[in-house]
C-alpha cells in the first residue's frame, strides 16, 4: 500500500514540476521600469543582394513613354498597376528581376546590371549610372521584393512571411506568426541564418535582454526561426490520462482500503 501512495506522491510531482513559472512567460523579464538599455538593440546589418534575390526595380522620367520602355511590367495609366503586378509574392515572382547565377540582373533597354555583393543602396547607384546614359534626369527605386522568412515550431501560425519594411525583428516575425503557443519556451528560440560558408544558428533568451544585442535580434531575409517546444509537453498534452489514471488508482485504493 504503501509503494502505490509513494507512485501517487511520485506522478503528482512529475506533473507539478512541469508548470511554468511566471517568470517562464514573461519577455525582458530582467528589465525594470524606464531603465535605459543603452546600445540595444544592436545595429541592424546591411544587407547584400545575393544570387536568386528578387528585386523591384522602377526607372522614372518626365516622358510617360519613356518609362513605359524601361518599366514594361507597369500597367501604363493605371493606378494600380504596381499593387496589381507586386501586391502577390506569386506577382513579385513573375514581375520582379531575378538576380542570375553570375549575379546580374537584365533590365529593359539597359541591359545586365551586376548587383550581387551590392548593399540596396549600391545597386541603386549602378542601376542610376547606366539609366543616366538613356534617359535625363532618371529617377531609380530599387527593393527587394524577397524579404521572407520562415517560422516554425511552437507558434500559433507557423509558415512563411514577407517583410516589406527596411527592418524585421525577431518579435515582428513570432508576431507575424500570432505569437508562442501555451507549449513554446521563449528561453529557447532558434534563428538560423544561410551565409556564403554554411548555415550560422543563433540561440535567442527572450527572457533575457541580452538578446537585444544579439545579431539575429534582425532578421535578414531567408532567416528561419524556430521556438522550440517545451521539455514538458508530452506530460502537459498526456495529463488528462495521467488524471485518469490517478483518480482510478485512487478509487482502487479506497476499495481495498474498505475490504
Amino acid at each position: 500500500m504503501n509503494k502505490q501512495f509513494l507512485f501517487i506522491l511520485l506522478m503528482a510531482g512529475l506533473f507539478f514540476s512541469s508548470c511554468k513559472t511566471s517568470k517562464d512567460l514573461v519577455y525582458l523579464n530582467n528589465t525594470s521600469d524606464e531603465e535605459l538599455l543603452e546600445g540595444m538593440p544592436g545595429t541592424i546589418a546591411e544587407y547584400v543582394i545575393k544570387t536568386n534575390d528578387n528585386l523591384y526595380v522602377d526607372i522614372q522620367s518626365m516622358s510617360p513613354e519613356v518609362n513605359a520602355m524601361f518599366n514594361p511590367t507597369k500597367t501604363a495609366g493605371a493606378s494600380g498597376g504596381t499593387q496589381q503586378n507586386f501586391g502577390e509574392p506569386s506577382s513579385q515572382y513573375l514581375n520582379g528581376f531575378l538576380v542570375d547565377l553570375s549575379g546580374d540582373i537584365s533590365l529593359p533597354v539597359i541591359g545586365k546590371v551586376g548587383v550581387a555583393g551590392k548593399t540596396l543602396n549600391q545597386a541603386r547607384e549602378a542601376i542610376q549610372l547606366r539609366a543616366d546614359e538613356y534617359i535625363k534626369d532618371a529617377s531609380v527605386k530599387v527593393k527587394l521584393l524577397s524579404f521572407k522568412i520562415t517560422v516554425l515550431g511552437e507558434v500559433k501560425k507557423a509558415g512563411v512571411y514577407y517583410n516589406y519594411n527596411n527592418n524585421m525583428t525577431v518579435l515582428d516575425g513570432i508576431s507575424m506568426a500570432n505569437g508562442i503557443t501555451d507549449y513554446g519556451r521563449i528561453q529557447k528560440v532558434l534563428v538560423m541564418r544561410t551565409t556564403d560558408k554554411g548555415a550560422k544558428t543563433y540561440r535567442l533568451d527572450l527572457t533575457n535582454k541580452k538578446f537585444l544585442s544579439s545579431d539575429a535580434f534582425f532578421l535578414q531575409p531567408n532567416d528561419v526561426v524556430y521556438v522550440e517546444p517545451d521539455k514538458y509537453k508530452n506530460v502537459k498534452l498526456n495529463s488528462p490520462m495521467y488524471t485518469l489514471f490517478l483518480s482510478t488508482i485512487s478509487t482502487l485504493i479506497l476499495i481495498l482500503n474498505v475490504l
